[in-house]
């Protein structure tokens, strides 16, 4: 296992530390490449709100039953797009207990609640530890996956962040006064350095002849009061080097767009609804790219 912690932000964050390890994918099954995709468990031990659709206690058996499920197909890994957890810090012990059910290696993507959750953790220690930027890379043969961390500059920073909070705060205070649908305190946007890097890896990916499979918490496009703080750079740097599909969570609603060649997903959150339980498993093969949908999660055939 690779950790994106440091020792001391290991040690604060005990079991929760999990969720910044790149697991090992090792040898993948035969066949076309298939992964599993869960969006925003959110789980919480707290009551219900039906005018809001959100059921923050049955979250944790739908989680459950998509474990269930993704554990009897051959998958090289899951992929959780963001918010394990709504609200509290216990609450990670009774998910990462579901989570260890799952027999496929985990990737996980930080969620704007995972951030706030952590990033308060974190700044209660003596001395306050930094929120963790979480973005990195992984490949399989003819792949390369990119994770990117949209909470790199938000409201989620803390005091040890250095000048992170304030560059957010500055950076939404714009936003607002140009009237984007995005200037909502829950997002967040991806940092210049992580966008350097971010160009660096799909130029790598280019030159490899890789098909490169992004991944994010927040959406990019449509226009969404939920997208990336600076989702259009993103898209259009995403598009530039022809990635094939871009995968987000915490709009609950889900969607999907198209530019170009690149499909951009979202998908719906478990958190939705007492009994819906929406997720995915990808299949890809070249530029054949299919997405089977349980529960209320749309199934699609996205070939090029």
């Amino acid at each position: 296992m690779t950790t994106l912690l440091t020792g001391q932000q290991t040690r604060a964050l005990g079991d929760v530390s999990s969720l910044y390890q790149i697991a090992d994918i090792g040898a993948v099954p035969a066949g076309p490449l298939r992964f599993g995709l869960i969006a925003d468990p959110q789980y919480a031990d707290a009551d219900a709100q039906p005018e809001f659709n959100r059921y923050y206690r049955h979250s944790l058996a739908k989680l459950s039953q998509a474990i269930d499920q993704l554990n009897q197909q051959p998958l090289a890994f899951v992929a959780t797009l963001g918010d394990l957890v709504d609200r509290d810090w216990r609450s990670y012990a009774t998910v990462l207990a579901c989570y260890a059910r799952l027999h496929h290696p985990h990737m996980v993507i930080t969620g704007n609640h995972d951030a706030d959750v952590i990033s308060r953790q974190l700044a209660a220690q003596q001395p306050a530890l930094p929120l963790p930027k979480h973005y990195y890379q992984f490949s399989l043969p003819g792949y390369r996956f990119i994770v990117i961390d949209g909470n790199d500059v938000s409201l989620y920073c803390n005091v040890a962040n250095g000048d992170s909070h304030a560059q957010a705060r500055a950076w939404l205070t714009t936003l607002q006064a140009d009237g984007r649908l995005q200037a909502q305190s829950w997002n967040g946007a991806v940092g210049e350095q992580q966008l350097e890097w971010l160009e660096h890896n799909l130029q790598q990916a280019q030159v490899a002849g890789e098909i490169v499979l992004v991944f994010g918490h927040y959406p990019l496009t449509p226009d969404n009061k939920h997208n990336l703080w600076n989702c259009e750079r993103v898209v259009a740097l995403l598009c530039r080097y022809q990635v094939r599909a871009y995968f987000a969570g915490h709009f609950h609603r889900g969607g999907y767009h198209r530019i170009g060649n690149t499909d951009f997903i979202t998908l719906k959150g478990m958190l939705d609804g007492s009994e819906e339980t929406p997720f995915a498993v990808v299949e890809i093969c070249g530029n054949q790219l299919k997405i089977e949908g349980y529960g209320t999660e749309i199934s699609r055939d996205l070939s090029i």
